[in-house]
């Protein structure tokens, strides 16, 4: 039984970091990290591009490959910095997801037995988290 801090955002995720950090020392437990990558927010971002005519479907393809490659390459840094922050407590990087649904993936790691699940997330999950259990806190990032 941990804690778990998802990260959605590689640009903001403090608030969230801090607060998970806190839990598993409330609860005197580790924290599981993970930087997941929901594959079904980055395709819908990329149709709302399409459907208002930013892109074609040839520049859509090509940047989203592009963005996935770029977030992947945050995941490393993000992961290590909250490894350097959070010295307090016992730390389980779990890494990089790539998953379809962060839903889904959420309810999976509630399913496990977290005792908490802390998102660090932005706008465009918000709609999508309603639906989640109690044991999950989701912080909308600046």
């Amino acid at each position: 039984m941990n804690v778990w801090l998802v990260i959605t955002n590689p640009y903001a995720y403090d608030k969230a970091m801090w607060r998970a950090i806190s839990e598993a020392q409330h609860w005197n437990t580790g924290l599981k990290v993970v930087f997941l990558i929901s594959r079904d927010s980055m395709s819908n971002m990329m149709h709302q591009l399409g459907e208002m005519g930013w892109l074609g479907s040839a520049s859509l393809q090509s940047l989203q490959i592009s963005m996935l490659e770029g977030y992947r390459a945050l995941a490393d840094d993000v992961l290590k910095r909250v490894e350097r922050k959070a010295k307090e407590v016992e730390l389980i990087i779990e890494g990089l997801v790539e998953k379809p649904s962060l839903t889904q993936y959420v309810h999976r790691i509630v399913a496990q037995g977290a005792i908490k699940v802390i998102i660090a997330g932005s706008k465009s999950f918000t709609s999508s988290v309603d639906s989640l259990p109690d044991t999950v806190e989701y912080i909308e990032e600046d």
